[in-house]
């Protein structure tokens, strides 16, 4: 059963952005122009990010860097992905907003770049999860030994396929549940900063640099203690509260893209 469920979850991943984008371009009348944007944004904070996360975890492996002590080891790792993840996504989106596509005002483009910003995040991790699921069918019966894994990583590789295929049916689908949560968080971070952006309050992008560093810094460090369902759970309350934020501002968008009465038809 975790054989089904894993297919129909990373499907799910690939193929629910895509749809999302065709329902949002179509309701909103818009180019799917702003989706890709938003896609594109993604993938280039990532250029970055990336190569910082790696270049990081080797100065600390080597001791250029110095480590925390070893019970601070989680929070500070939470918290430093945590913030990295914030600072790169919410300035790129700023960059976005504010030099690229600087003729976006509205709320209903603000959602469509951050569906095509989580969208792709989502495509990405659905294409990784296929060949996960692939790799596991082909190694579930196979003699790992002749295979020519290192003596050093075969007793790890077998564990990895024996917890695969004793894993519960709900795990494959944790990870559809996930970006789905997190789509939802990056609509919502999306039209927080360029609500920032269009209203010239860059308390706004701040405020969305954080939010998204706790919730990332959240999943992080709960992760080790309550197992992935109770986080996922965590996750989907903080996705309800992006949600809010999302739908608060709103009418704030709606109220400055009103069409101005002239002064002359006032007084008429």
């Amino acid at each position: 059963m975790i054989l089904v469920t894993s297919i129909i979850g990373v499907l799910g991943m690939i193929l629910l952005p895509i749809l999302l984008g065709f329902w949002l371009t179509r309701k909103f009348k818009l180019s799917w122009k702003l989706f890709l944007a938003g896609a594109v944004t993604f993938i280039a904070s990532q250029v970055l990010h990336i190569p910082l996360l790696v270049w990081l975890t080797v100065m600390f492996n080597d001791g250029t860097l110095p480590s925390p002590p070893e019970a601070w080891n989680t929070i500070f790792n939470a918290v430093l992905l945590g913030l990295l993840a914030g600072i790169f996504e919410e300035t790129a989106r700023y960059v976005l907003f504010k030099f690229f596509i600087k003729n976006v005002r509205t709320w209903n483009e603000g959602v469509l770049v951050g569906a095509g910003h989580g969208g792709v995040e989502a495509v990405i991790l659905g294409v990784i999860g296929v060949f996960t699921v692939v790799n596991m069918v082909a190694l579930r019966n196979a003699d790992l030994s002749a295979m020519g894994i290192p003596a050093d990583q075969l007793e790890l590789a077998k564990q990895q396929v024996e917890a695969f295929w004793s894993s519960p049916a709900y795990t494959g689908l944790l990870g559809f549940a996930e970006r789905i949560f997190a789509i939802c968080l990056h609509i919502s971070l999306s039209v927080i900063v360029l609500y920032s952006v269009v209203y010239k309050k860059p308390i706004w992008f701040w405020m969305a640099m954080l939010w998204h560093a706790f919730v990332d810094a959240a999943a992080v460090y709960l992760m080790p203690g309550i197992g992935a369902v109770a986080v996922e759970g965590v996750v989907a309350v903080m996705a309800i509260v992006s949600l809010a934020i999302l739908f608060g501002l709103r009418p704030k968008f709606e109220e400055r893209n009103q069409p101005q009465v002239p002064t002359e038809a006032q007084a008429g």
